[in-house]
């Protein structure tokens, strides 16, 4: 048996009987993935419950509370009788936005007056409001312009130029990617990734930490040879081969999902996932080569991967954040994934226009792995070092 072999059959044999181990390595992904899926499945939020209050009563009050309750975002919750009840139902959260028609709208709209609506938005909760009010928004635009449109066609003019004198100009948007805007696909397949992400450096870390912890790195390395390189190789690769069967199952599953969505090639954003999780592994390994202690390794490594996700631009964008936020963010492998994600996968960019920031990733495993060997080489064989929970 090479000495390879044993080591691969050693941490084998570790997991056969660890459970809490096998269970990180095994059995917490799929849990996790299919947890994520499951909250964003729906794709886009619907059905928000919203407050009306209208004073106008009439018909036109009416007609626009009609087209907005038919757009797919919004439910009126229930008709409130005044604003300050419906600013009740906002503290308590039993709607999330209130929508007041003014007493008097109808008889501005038809004495050819603007009317106005008022549309008061729970603005903590950034993604209920801006569905609402591009909802509300849509469906009071369009209630606007037929109204305009009657009345022209009242005082003779044809239908085309009544729609060219009521609406003289429009925005034809055309989204070209992630056109719902779908969540599962925005949010959902990225926070996945970003579980890859931390599973990564906690495998890594789990794995090589507790060499130090039990005091058994003497032992470990022995059964390669003495070969450290070896050693690293056979404890990784278990954690490597199933993390990374993973991450084949999620680019599947989300390629076939959503195939007008992912426009990219899966072999190729397969393959730029794995390079990320090599990465996170060689950062987890230098953790533990720096601490030299386990706990502190594992918090350590939490520190640096759990927050990965709210600084890599994907929810907010990384162009407005401070300096150091920026800074932070370009030394963490998901950041630089994401780009790869967004350009390669949903805009269908091939992998040379993407190029760059596979090359970063690639550049961060080896400024990760090359100081961790040799910090391990030091540190990690010396019996002063062994034990630190």
């Amino acid at each position: 048996m090479s000495s390879f072999q044993a080591g691969l059959q050693r941490e084998l044999s570790h997991l056969r009987r660890d459970k809490g181990d096998l269970f990180l390595t095994l059995g917490m992904m799929p849990v996790l993935f299919a947890l994520i899926w499951w909250i964003f499945s729906a794709g886009q939020p619907t059905g928000l419950p919203v407050a009306i209050v209208d004073e106008d009563n009439t018909s036109i009050s009416r007609q626009i509370s009609r087209l907005i309750e038919a757009t797919p975002g919004v439910k009126f919750e229930r008709q409130y009788i005044n604003v300050p009840s419906a600013l009740d139902a906002i503290r308590t959260r039993d709607v999330f936005a209130v929508l007041v028609i003014p007493k008097g709208l109808e008889r501005d709209v038809l004495g050819s007056k603007p009317g106005q609506v008022v549309l008061q938005l729970n603005s903590q909760y950034s993604t209920y409001s801006s569905t609402i009010q591009r909802n509300v928004t849509s469906a009071v635009l369009a209630a606007g312009v037929g109204i305009g449109i009657e009345r022209l066609k009242m005082g003779g003019a044809f239908p085309d130029a009544a729609m060219s004198v009521a609406m003289p100009v429009s925005v034809n948007a055309l989204p070209l990617f992630n056109e719902g805007p779908d969540y599962e696909v925005f949010l959902g397949a990225t926070l996945i990734a970003a579980l890859f992400h931390i599973l990564a450096i906690i495998m890594s870390v789990t794995a090589v930490g507790r060499e130090l912890r039990d005091g058994t790195a003497g032992e470990w390395l022995a059964t390669s040879n003495g070969s450290l390189a070896t050693a690293l190789l056979s404890k990784i690769l278990p954690y490597f081969l199933a993390l990374n069967f993973y991450t084949l199952v999620f680019v599947v599953f989300f390629q076939n999902l959503a195939p007008d969505s992912y426009q990219g090639k899966l072999l190729s954003t397969w393959l730029t996932l794995i390079v990320m999780t090599v990465a996170a592994m060689a950062v987890g390994i230098l953790v533990v080569a720096v601490t030299k202690n386990f706990r502190m390794a594992l918090s350590v490594g939490g520190f640096y991967s759990a927050p990965a996700f709210a600084y890599s631009g994907q929810a907010f964008p990384l162009i407005a954040m401070p300096e150091a936020a920026q800074y932070w963010a370009s030394i963490l492998p998901l950041t630089h994934w994401l780009q790869l994600y967004n350009q390669m996968w949903i805009a269908g960019a091939p992998l040379v226009e993407a190029f760059r920031p596979f090359l970063i990733i690639a550049f961060m495993t080896v400024i990760a792995i090359v100081p961790a060997y040799l910090l391990l080489k030091r540190n990690a064989f010396e019996p002063a070092n062994w034990g630190n929970r």
